[in-house]
């Protein structure tokens, strides 16, 4: 379990990632988009202690945890990039096709990453309940998730948020 109590944390803070609505009208800062990707990776640090500790060692209050925070913290970081972030850096840049396309198969991504969320969050609850499961498939869901999720918050933030300071307010499109 996560000894800094990041993961415990994950989703109840005051400026974290479950606090973003979609009737937001002042958007956010990166600083606060960078504590979100924190909150994130914290996740993924959980379900890599959950593969390691496969398939003898499982902690299945840990398996809990991390299901009930795995999906709506993903749904809830897209929707923040999707509907404030991606449109902001358009605008920024201009119509540039490049851009585009990446932001393009981002979201592309971003709903891949939802699919894997929702089945990786039904073998977590088995596993978490002790009912019987496929280890070997279990340990390949839960690596193939957080590798893919820290690939993509790493491509983020050094190809879209490179070089902006913390204090950069993204607002919402009018």
């Amino acid at each position: 379990m996560q000894t800094n109590g990041e993961f415990h944390q994950f989703g109840r803070g005051s400026k974290n990632v479950s606090d973003f609505k979609t009737d937001s009208k002042d958007g956010f800062t990166l600083r606060w988009l960078n504590a979100s990707y924190r909150e994130q990776l914290a996740l993924c640090d959980a379900l890599e202690e959950i593969a390691d500790s496969l398939p003898a060692s499982v902690n299945r209050q840990q398996c809990i945890y991390a299901a009930k925070a795995l999906g709506p913290a993903i749904r809830n970081q897209h929707l923040c990039e999707e509907t404030v972030l991606f449109p902001w850096l358009t605008k920024r840049a201009g119509a540039g096709h490049s851009l585009e396309e990446t932001l393009s198969r981002l979201k592309y991504e971003h709903f891949e990453d939802e699919c894997f969320a929702e089945e990786l969050t039904d073998a977590l609850l088995k596993l978490g309940a002790g009912q019987p499961v496929n280890m070997e498939a279990i340990g390949y869901m839960l690596r193939g998730f957080f590798e893919g999720l820290r690939r993509h918050i790493a491509f983020e933030r050094d190809h879209l948020l490179h070089g902006l300071p913390e204090d950069t307010r993204v607002a919402r499109p009018q």
